[in-house]
């Protein structure tokens, strides 16, 4: 799959929820370029709540796409052949997840236009849920981490993201059971909480 294809999906998609007054953000490995730390991905990820789900089947159905897993968690979507990618929502309905949707911030990106992205607090959050909840995927998302906590640990994210809330990450990490895996990159997080702001 061409990035190409899937920038232009990504606009699609964020043009078609925004008219539905559908609340989401960029999460998954889209908004870990975004971030500063670009890889490969042939899917779109997206997190919204639940009680849009016959909007979202709706507005997915219009462009193409087939439902091929649903959950309360999550849908999957796919196109006729894999033609367009595949999007996957994820879903949230506690006072928890609401946050994190009120949380995310609108980037203006030259290729997707305007465009929710998760804040990396809440990004290093959902990787510790995914990692409990699907150890079989532990190297891909704890490879993730480590690129992102990198980035951090650089100071090479944008200063229009929040610092990194540790207080939050660590607690998290403790209801997840994997206060041990953070705790590998505690350093990386501790480096730099206060970054300098743009006027």
């Amino acid at each position: 799959m061409e990035s190409k294809k899937l920038n232009h999906i990504l606009s699609i998609l964020s043009e078609n929820l925004s008219q539905k007054q559908i609340p989401f953000c960029l999460i998954g490995a889209m908004a870990l370029g975004i971030y500063g730390l670009p890889r490969y991905t042939s899917d779109i990820d997206l997190l919204t709540e639940l009680r849009h789900w016959p909007d979202i089947y709706s507005i997915m159905e219009k462009l193409g796409y087939e439902c091929f897993q649903k959950t309360d968690m999550f849908a999957q979507f796919d196109s006729e052949l894999g033609v367009y990618g595949k999007v996957d929502f994820m879903f949230v309905s506690t006072r928890d997840g609401k946050d994190i949707l009120m949380r995310s911030i609108s980037i203006e990106d030259e290729i997707f236009g305007n465009i929710p992205v998760i804040q990396p607090s809440d990004y290093v959050i959902l990787k510790l849920m995914a990692i409990a909840n699907n150890p079989d995927r532990s190297v891909k998302d704890e490879s993730d981490l480590s690129g992102f906590f990198d980035l951090h640990q650089k100071n090479l994210l944008a200063t229009y993201f929040d610092p990194l809330d540790v207080d939050k990450i660590m607690l998290f990490a403790d209801r997840f059971g994997q206060r041990r895996l953070i705790e590998k990159y505690r350093k990386h997080i501790e480096f730099s909480t206060k970054r300098p702001q743009h006027l």
